[in-house]
């Protein structure tokens, strides 16, 4: 079955593993399908390259190394690749499944966004496009089909680095990678594309954001890519008011000429936030931010809003006033009235309600036996004389006596509960500010230090508590040379005072300069390339008459020019002199011969002989008459000139029989014609009267004179 066009393979298994559930899309690549994994049981969505791009070896290797390179890229709004594999002819890639739709639905829904909704959106796709450019990837095909907004309102970023076949849905013209509205104009005039091309194309994106339409329209693919090469986009704002830092943001992202745009994705995604810092009052991120390291660095709070510390410090004085508050106020001993009764029951009373009191389950005072005040048999405690024991008097004085001195014990007791208060609340706040100390009070958060240079890094380190020790250099497309690139920890991170914090700078953009390869070899070129981080590519092999085989001709890239890290340098090698069949012109008419080894690349050179078998003209022999040899090799031809010509020797005057032996001499055959035969003279010793040829012309050897006789 082939999956790629099917609508139908609900409930097939691909490679053991993905169940395929519904179909999503059709697109000119591939057809992308809902399926679950059932080893992770999740929901995938998988991209099934089309039957006839399968079948091409070199574009499913592109499609799967660029698809190892996109797994690895760890941007939350790119689209997550979790595998990659094949099952009988069907080349897939599993996906992050995202529940939502694509920027284009919100367009259709929507019309067009306002600014600010607008440069958020682009905000989420150029981040996603700089952690591709970062890791060498160009995605060649930046727009709104290619942008998935969840229904959590997450943005993220598909198709990577795939190229594009030829589908009448996308207005994809054959032969460019990229989308006709949104291509940029070196693509559409066929040159590489480069980190500047995805910046024009989410220019273009971002002016339909704001506006609802493309600046570059026409009835045919071919103008509207004329478009892109001959004119300038609008500004935004002819179509919709907009401010005059939006303009600037679209303007310079499609600068028809690549130099005038944002380096990348990096520079254009800087310049967006400063503008909605501007407009809107967004605040801006500090650099390197990573808002994930920001959310595990927070201060962890409780459901009331409440930090650790807070907590644990009002834990501790909490714990420690509730023990004091237990502690319930003594109620004061009733005086005794002095119209009481004069029996005892009233002592016995109060005595009975202080006991009450003191033994009360859940009381954390305790008070070990009843409190009586002794006096002498004869004073009371005023040093006058003592009533008579058992008198009305003596008890009323008991009574009082009983009464100051529990008023006096109570008044003890609350000094001792008020400073165990205050004892215990002191040490309460002791406790909570060692907690506090302990646990945050003695850690700091790391100051920013990037962008800075390594003398401003180490005072501004210092003049918060920190150390500041070098980490070294690294390569950085974005950050000037000498200036510090990232920390570790990062900003805003906390650590104990006095600790260090390792930076590391700049060293500017990673350029190289590219070495000469034309006449070296491939192997030569590739021990140059090496140590350059240069890839170099042998596009193909030609013949050439004067460079040697195995010899590079000539390079994509001139040699001088400097170039990024992993820079791909496709080379041309010779195949030496190319070798041409030899005809044999033997027999042949030699101006024929001479012609066409000429024309064949050949020099040929002639030379003439007598024959008296072949016709004058005719080609004798030729060397080499066969086999293969090079352009400009020699080639002898030897024509025929005809018979030999010699001269006919004076016989007129000689007798006959002479002139038969001098010219059989000099190689002529000899006709004797005798005008008078009626004579019936035998005519051997005659003189010869006449000869044809006459005496001194040329004759070829072996031809026959004739003489004459009479």
């Amino acid at each position: 079955m082939d999956l790629s066009v099917s609508d139908a393979p609900v409930g097939r298994l691909l490679d053991g593993r993905y169940r395929i559930e519904a179909l999503l899309a059709r697109g000119g690549m591939a057809t992308v399908y809902k399926a679950t994994d059932t080893r992770l049981d999740r929901a995938v969505a998988l991209k099934i390259m089309h039957a006839e791009l399968a079948a091409d070896d070199d574009f499913v290797a592109r499609f799967i190394n660029e698809a190892r390179a996109v797994a690895q890229l760890s941007d939350p709004n790119v689209v997550n690749v979790f595998d990659q594999g094949e099952d009988d002819g069907a080349v897939y890639l599993a996906m992050e499944y995202i529940h939502g739709r694509t920027l284009r639905d919100v367009l259709h829904e929507r019309g067009r966004l306002g600014a600010d909704l607008a440069l958020e959106v682009a905000e989420s796709v150029l981040s996603a496009l700089a952690a591709a450019h970062r890791a060498g990837i160009v995605h060649r095909d930046v727009k709104p089909e290619n942008v998935l907004v969840g229904n959590d309102g997450r943005v993220k970023v598909a198709d990577f680095g795939l190229a594009r076949a030829n589908s009448t849905s996308s207005k994809t013209t054959r032969g460019l990678l990229g989308t006709v509205s949104y291509i940029s104009p070196e693509q559409a005039l066929g040159e590489r594309a480069t980190p500047r091309s995805d910046v024009y194309s989410a220019g273009i994106m971002l002016y339909e954001l704001l506006t609802g339409k493309t600046p570059h329209e026409g009835p045919t693919d071919f103008v509207v890519v004329r478009s892109h090469i001959d004119d300038d986009v609008p500004p935004p704002s002819e179509a919709v008011p907009l401010p005059p830092a939006v303009d600037d943001l679209v303007l310079t992202a499609t600068a028809r000429e690549p130099r005038k745009r944002y380096a990348d994705a990096d520079a254009f995604l800087a310049a967006i936030r400063s503008t909605r810092a501007a407009i809107v009052g967004v605040p801006l991120p500090e650099p390197e931010d990573d808002p994930d390291l920001t959310e595990v660095h927070a201060e962890p709070r409780d459901s009331a809003g409440v930090s650790l510390d807070e907590a644990l410090a009002g834990t501790v004085l909490a714990g420690q006033v509730g023990r004091v508050n237990d502690v319930e106020p003594r109620r004061p001993a009733a005086e005794p009235d002095e119209d009481e009764d004069e029996t005892g029951d009233d002592v016995a009373q109060a005595d009975a309600r202080w006991d009450g009191e003191e033994s009360r389950p859940g009381s954390t005072r305790r008070i070990d036996a009843p409190l009586s005040i002794r006096f002498t048999e004869d004073e009371t405690e005023d040093g006058e004389k003592a009533p008579p024991p058992g008198s009305r008097a003596a008890r009323q004085a008991e009574a009082r006596a009983r009464a100051t001195s529990h008023r006096r014990t109570e008044q003890t007791r609350g000094r001792r509960g008020l400073y165990l208060f205050l004892f215990v609340l002191l040490l309460a706040i002791g406790v909570a500010t060692a907690a506090w100390w302990y646990g945050s009070g003695r850690w700091e958060s790391t100051p920013s230090l990037l962008d800075l240079t390594a003398e401003q890094a180490e005072t501004r380190a210092e003049d918060s508590g920190f150390d500041a020790v070098s980490g070294g250099e690294e390569f950085s497309e974005t950050v000037e040379a000498g200036l510090v690139l990232r920390t570790e920890p990062g900003p805003g991170e906390r650590l104990l005072g006095g600790s260090e914090i390792t930076y590391v700078l700049s060293r500017g953009p990673e350029r190289y300069v590219v070495p000469e390869l034309v006449g070296q070899t491939v192997a030569q070129a590739n021990e140059l390339a090496e140590p350059l981080a240069m890839t170099v590519t042998v596009e193909e092999e030609v013949f050439h008459d004067e460079v040697e085989a195995g010899l590079i001709l000539t390079q994509s890239v001139e040699a001088g020019e400097e170039v990024r890290r992993d820079t791909e340098v496709v080379v041309t090698v010779s195949r030496g002199q190319e070798p041409l069949d030899i005809e044999d012109f033997t027999g042949q008419p030699a101006d024929q011969a001479q012609a066409a080894l000429a024309e064949a690349g050949f020099r040929v050179v002639t030379e003439e002989q007598n024959s008296d078998d072949v016709e004058a003209g005719v080609v004798i022999s030729q060397d080499p008459a066969s086999g293969t040899g090079f352009r400009n090799d020699e080639i002898t031809i030897v024509v025929s000139s005809g018979p030999e010509l010699i001269e006919v020797p004076n016989v007129r005057g000689e007798r006959v029989e002479r002139a038969e032996e001098i010219l059989r001499e000099a190689g002529f055959e000899v006709e004797v014609e005798d005008l008078f035969p009626e004579f019936g003279s035998d005519g051997r010793g005659d003189r010869v009267q006449n000869q044809e040829p006459a005496a001194g012309e040329q004759a070829p050897r072996g031809s026959t004179v004739r003489i004459i006789i009479f």
